[in-house]
């Protein structure tokens, strides 16, 4: 942990773990998109898998919330697994974090060596440290997926992908 860019005392009410961590908050809030669809690329719509016409899942993703239906969402968008949370620049790559029960609470999108993007719930997005989220509300970064980076991908690719 280094020196505080761009921080929030509120954001840091709502989610503990981020006090002390150099991040940045980078939007608004905005109640329209969440986590998962972020980093998907699609800041249009929830997706979540629930039961619920006002959030989005991918057809041909299992509509349960397991490591493995988040896996092939992402799989349908172009992502494979990896091992780790390496920097790659010919690759886009998600971290998938799981909580106690194994399940999936949070995904952030990296950005460098460095840093990752979030949307944190409803909230701001924010850039940070991936290890900023840890902790009991978003739980631990476990699951690595990667694709490779098109050089004309812009800040959404889920749209060039789907047709979205």
């Amino acid at each position: 942990m280094s020196g505080r860019r761009t921080g929030s005392p509120y954001l840091e009410v709502c989610i503990p773990e981020l006090e002390g961590w150099d991040y940045e908050v980078t939007s608004d809030f905005d109640f329209g998109y969440n986590c998962i669809a972020y980093t998907a690329g699609d800041e249009e719509r929830i997706w979540w898998p629930l039961d619920d016409e006002s959030v989005y899942w991918p057809v041909g993703a299992p509509f349960e919330c397991t490591v493995n239906a988040f896996v092939r969402a992402y799989e349908l968008i172009g992502y494979g697994r990896c091992e780790d949370d390496s920097f790659d620049a010919g690759y886009d790559k998600i971290a998938l974090y799981l909580g106690e029960d194994g399940n999936p609470r949070h995904a952030a999108l990296q950005v460098d060596g460095l840093y990752w993007k979030s949307k944190l719930g409803r909230l701001h997005d924010i850039k940070h440290p991936l290890r900023a989220l840890e902790g009991s509300t978003y739980g631990h970064p476990t699951v690595f997926l990667r694709r490779p980076r098109l050089a004309d991908r812009r800040a959404r690719p889920f749209e060039r992908l789907t047709g979205w």
